[in-house]
């Protein structure tokens, strides 16, 4: 036998039912844009300051088809890149990896990080991260090491690879023997972060071979990172100004790895041929 077709509306629940819920979703849908702005103001207002040294490959080449470096260029210390801007911005790091890290990316080597930057600089300008750009953190300093070779030179200065903010053990080995130098016996450190040896204090050179005394440097200074990739690049949403859809760009995310890259060197004054 055939039912019959329901012929009456389903009951309404009264307010007391147990059964009745009130609906989640309002009358009214409010603007759901997502505000690049606030964004903007926590990372300026939460964030490290960095120095953002923008990046362009050294133009000094024989040609474009051909691009063959000069060697012992001035223009960017044979390091192959020209630093043309440094501007002060704020950022945040995450993602810092102490260890080889597997992700969608591939493998993260050890020091690299990701850093969440603002779409523009303190000063309203646009601000864009392209692969060798240099982020110097000028409010941190960490313990670096190296061994430089020392050569006379005639103000006695000396570079190592990052300006120097403090020598905390600085030590060389000849013949056996051990010596140890210390800051404001045997060198100063200068107002741009080199070494000036005081006279008579200097390591010892040979002029028959060409070589001076070994040093190990252990010292502080800032720490700078090399921007590798962008990993959210041209993040835009779209926001409603005026009852107008505005698209507006988003906070970007880099990788960063500590610096890498063949920095500035020395020009050796009586340079060793073999």
């Amino acid at each position: 036998m055939s039912m019959d077709k329901p012929n009456k509306p389903y009951p309404t629940p009264p307010a007391t039912s147990i059964t009745s819920t009130q609906s989640p979703m309002p009358m009214y849908l409010p603007d759901p844009s997502i505000k690049g702005i606030s964004f903007d103001q926590l990372l300026n207002q939460r964030g490290i300051r960095f120095i953002h040294h923008k990046a362009i490959p050294c133009m000094n080449v024989q040609s474009t088809d051909f691009q063959a470096h000069e060697p012992d260029c001035p223009f960017c210390d044979d390091s192959g890149i020209i630093f043309y801007e440094s501007k002060e911005i704020h950022g945040i790091f995450q993602g810092n990896s102490i260890e080889k890290t597997f992700e969608a990316h591939g493998v993260w080597e050890t020091g690299t990080a990701v850093v969440t930057f603002p779409t523009e600089y303190p000063d309203g300008t646009q601000a864009d991260f392209n692969t060798y750009d240099k982020l110097e953190m000028p409010d941190f300093t960490v313990r670096l090491w190296e061994l430089k070779g020392y050569e006379p030179r005639p103000d006695g200065i000396q570079s190592l690879r990052y300006p120097v903010q403090k020598v905390e053990y600085a030590s060389s080995i000849t013949d056996g023997v051990q010596k140890f130098y210390m800051p404001g016996v045997d060198f100063n450190v200068t107002t741009d972060g080199n070494i000036q040896w005081i006279p008579g204090k200097e390591p010892s050179y040979n002029s028959a071979l060409e070589r001076g005394e070994v040093v190990g440097w252990a010292y502080f200074a800032n720490p700078v990172y090399v921007v590798l990739q962008s990993l959210r690049e041209l993040r835009i949403t779209q926001e409603l100004i005026g009852g107008v859809k505005t698209a507006r760009r988003l906070p970007q995310q880099i990788l960063v790895r500590r610096d890498f890259m063949v920095g500035s060197g020395e020009k050796i004054v009586n340079p060793v041929v073999p």
